[in-house]
């Protein structure tokens, strides 16, 4: 249905706002909403502790609901204006003809009109019923979060599982032809649709602050919010819950949706009748409570944590009730990958068009955007693939359809060729050895250029076999691939013809086989990552290039997909989205954003907006110092090859900072490497203060965070230090306020190894694309964006002050010192250490007075 052209907003000059905005907070929301009114993309840079999140809920979602307003308001105009044009055609003309014309005409314009409108207004009826019925029971799920819910223990097993399943339930599902979802699309189009903000961002941590925000919001009840998660942040089904991996979470919970088929044999072992029997269903996944869980969702705002509490108090399956809650929200907040990547974006359905974006902590945006498309498939998982595939076949090559058989074979004939060309002369190879192939010639090369990799990889989603053959590996361990038995029959007769066909790949009858060191472990569900590297072969072949990696340790032996051109991905979001906002603390370089994100997916110049605001601290709050000597006036030039000789010098500095500086101390260091090499030369030494250590393990970072500031809470002047990495768990989306964070150093600069040969590949990439030039530019963005996030830690509201000291000389540098934060440049000094410190007692008296 054709919907009337919107009526073009003003931008308010006030906004909403729990307390009086910050004028750059105000400015900050007038040029997103009128970023978002105009239909512009922008890069906006507001930096950490400025209330960047609240900005965006309040800005947004004042647009929205303008948008809104305004849109019933026109509706409502043209109806009245056509009836009045109406009433008036009696009066204006008395040829019976023409009247009848007009009148006809206009009755067809107002009846447009008018359904468009009732849309709107029976949809918002419907809603507000929903929310009051929610209402009116006054159940507070976010304080139940914290009272704390009975957990149920399981016995399950994996393998018990597998135990229990019938081989017909292991037997791949005949080809689909059509895809179901469409199947209902005619029927959705009279569906009245609210515009949404889809609001993304890194982690489920960080969206639960925008949670927070909305709630703490002018809008905090007048909103429709909800937060989408994957099946293992969401389930609350112990027996899933346990399992080891997101993709075993998936097929668990997928199976217990759906009966199963058990068959009745004869002594032959034939099959005489199939009938389906119940499975044991998930408790959780009951329609009506996740209805009812759906509408607890739109009625309240409610983060990952409280979706999962009322999920158990209304025994209903969060995962599913946030998914049916899409539809009717008007704020949905989604992981990166949930939005950026389009399989999971359609998965989940994301639907895009006309709708605003606003991806936050968009700093890494294209790295991010590369990685998450990015794969690798090493000899191991290609050889367990191959192998649990061809015993597949054999255990089951009755039972296939013809259909089905050649596209396994054809399958089994792919992985081969890339298990015997990885494989190739390893009996020479005696160290590592890379080579670099674009995906033209990788797909020559490998000799699987024959095949259409888009329905092989179509016939494995749709028939799920990687998950059947995974539980087909559970149950028969044993199966020995080159003990296959004679088949009967014309599934028989069908596999011969398929290995003598000379139009299509031969599949060997006896599969050769890897012998198994002592200490091999069986990787999980191998297929999964050789399908994951074929689907990345089917990108545009200008924009990878696969990388093969040679070794004698097998694990190390794989072949690595690199995407060399992010945007390639984001172009659909752009094309579809109505507005796409790229926030962040810091943004520079924006060019990077213009070309390589926007202009690249197709954004004219003009459709571009960039908002930079100052930092709202005052420059007296903030010291940031580049150390550029250390003792005896020796130059700190923290590279690869000199950075070990400077222990003394890092030593000096720590014991000078734990004598200056009261509270806590975060010292950033460019690798795990060299943090633990400088741990081991000062882990004897005395600080005076308990020193803390980043852990390698993601699920120890609260403990030791929470030891950390327990010990600064315990004594202020004794406080604490805490050695953390540039780029880890520590660098990004974690607040070292107040005396939690008094002085942050950051050693040496994090560059990237310059001899990786992804990294090359990507700066000749490049240079060959943007000029000469262009590479080296993205190497030193690359460590300055990670710098720039350490730095942010630190000082984040007006009245918090703090020290950055930046340990290597090559900070002195213009560019370097260019590629550093307003807010950090303009109270920027340069000393060795000695005078930093005397600067560093002195900032700190004045703050202390």
């Amino acid at each position: 249905m054709e919907m009337v052209e919107d009526k073009s907003l003003e931008c308010p000059e006030k906004f909403d706002f729990p307390f009086p905005p910050y004028d750059i907070q105000n400015d900050f929301m007038k040029a997103l909403y009128q970023t978002i009114e105009n239909k512009k993309f922008g890069i906006f840079e507001s930096p950490t502790g400025t209330g960047k999140s609240l900005s965006i809920i309040c800005g947004a979602t004042r647009w929205l609901k303008d948008h809104n307003e305004a849109q019933r308001k026109v509706l409502s105009d043209l109806v009245e204006q056509y009836q009045v044009e109406k009433e008036k055609l009696s009066k204006e003309t008395t040829d019976w003809l023409i009247l009848q014309s007009k009148e006809i005409e206009i009755s067809r314009k107002l009846d447009r009109i008018r359904f468009q409108l009732n849309k709107i207004l029976d949809y918002e009826d419907c809603i507000k019923k929903i929310i009051q019925s929610v209402r009116n029971k006054e159940v507070n799920y976010k304080e139940r979060k914290f009272q704390g819910m009975k957990r149920i223990k399981s016995s399950l097993d994996e393998s018990k599982i597998t135990e229990n399943i019938d081989d017909e339930m292991l037997v791949a599902n005949e080809i689909e032809d059509e895809i179901f979802e469409e199947e209902d699309e005619d029927e959705d189009d009279d569906k009245y649709e609210p515009v949404k903000i889809y609001i993304c961002s890194r982690t489920h941590s960080q969206l639960a602050q925008f949670v927070g925000e909305i709630v703490k919001s002018p809008f905090g009840k007048d909103v429709r919010a909800v937060s989408l998660g994957s099946r293992q942040v969401y389930c609350i089904n112990p027996e899933v819950k346990r399992l080891k991996s997101m993709a075993l979470i998936n097929e668990r919970c997928l199976d217990m949706q759906k009966k199963s088929v058990k068959s009745k044999k004869d002594e032959d072992g034939k099959t005489l009748k199939k009938q389906r029997t119940e499975t044991k269903q998930c408790p959780y996944y009951k329609p009506q409570n996740i209805e009812d869980l759906r509408s607890v969702s739109l009625a309240e705002v409610l983060d990952v944590e409280d979706l999962i509490v009322a999920g158990k108090e209304l025994k209903a399956c969060p995962y599913y009730a946030s998914r049916k809650a899409v539809d009717d929200s008007e704020i949905v907040l989604i992981p990166y990958n949930t939005l950026l990547h389009k399989a999971t974006r359609e998965a989940n359905g994301i639907k895009l068009k006309n709708n605003v974006v606003i991806v936050d902590e968009a700093h890494n945006l294209l790295e991010s955007l590369a990685q998450m498309h990015n794969s690798e498939v090493n000899f191991l998982q290609i050889d367990y693939a191959y192998r649990q595939l061809s015993g597949y076949k054999m255990r089951f090559a009755t039972r296939f359809s013809s259909a089905n058989l050649l596209m396994i074979n054809q399958l089994i004939f792919v992985i081969k060729k890339l298990k015997n060309f990885l494989d190739k002369n390893s009996e020479v190879i005696r160290e590592t050895k890379t080579e670099i192939f674009t995906v033209g010639n990788f797909v020559l090369t490998a000799e699987i250029d024959n095949f259409n990799l888009f329905k092989l990889i179509k016939f494995v989603k749709n028939t799920k076999i990687s998950q059947k053959i995974h539980h087909y590996a559970l149950k028969y361990p044993d199966d020995e691939i080159s003990s296959n038995k004679p088949a009967k029959g014309l599934k028989s007769f069908l596999t011969s013809l398929s290995s003598s066909n000379k139009q299509a790949p031969k599949t060997p009858v006896e599969p050769e086989t890897s012998e198994k060191k002592p200490q091999e472990v069986a990787p999980v569900n191998p297929l999964l990552s050789v399908i994951s590297f074929l689907e990345s072969l089917t990108y545009s072949y200008e924009d990878g290039r696969v990388m093969m990696v040679q070794d004698t340790d097998l694990k190390s032996k794989k072949f690595q997909f690199l995407l060399l051109n992010p945007s390639s991905q984001f172009t659909d979001i752009v094309k579809e989205a109505r507005s796409v906002i790229v926030a962040g603390g810091t943004m520079k370089p924006i060019g990077e954003f213009k070309n390589r994100l926007f202009i690249s997916s197709g954004v004219a110049l003009d459709k571009i907006v960039e908002f930079s605001c100052d930092h709202i601290i005052s420059p007296d709050n903030i010291l940031p110092i580049i150390v550029n000597k250390g003792l005896q006036d020796q130059n700190l030039y923290f590279n690869f090859e000199n950075r070990m000789k400077l222990g003394p010098n890092i030593r000096h500095i720590l014991e000078e900072a734990c004598k200056k500086v009261e509270g806590g101390i975060v010292v950033f260091f460019p690798s795990y490497h060299y943090e633990n090499w400088v741990w081991e030369q000062l882990k004897d030494v005395s600080f005076g203060r308990p020193v803390f250590r980043e852990p390698k393990n993601s699920g120890s970072v609260e403990a030791v965070l929470e030891k950390y500031a327990a010990a600064i809470k315990r004594s202020r002047k004794t406080g604490a230090l805490l050695f953390s990495v540039v780029g880890g768990k520590l660098s990004e989306g974690l607040n070292f306020s107040d005396d939690l964070g008094r002085c942050v150093i950051v050693v040496g600069m994090p560059y990237a190894n310059i001899k990786a040969a992804d990294l090359k590949e990507k700066m000749n990439y490049l240079n060959e694309k943007e000029g000469t030039g262009a590479g080296n530019e993205f190497y030193e963005n690359l460590c300055m964006k990670s710098v720039n996030q350490c730095i942010g830690r630190a000082v984040r509201h007006k009245n918090d002050y703090a020290v950055v000291l930046l340990i290597d000389e090559r900070y002195n540098r213009t560019s370097t010192k260019n590629a550093l934060p307003g807010w950090i440049k303009r109270s920027l000094q340069v000393s060795n250490s000695t005078g930093a410190f005397k600067l560093i007692e002195k900032f700190f008296q004045l703050k202390n007075n």
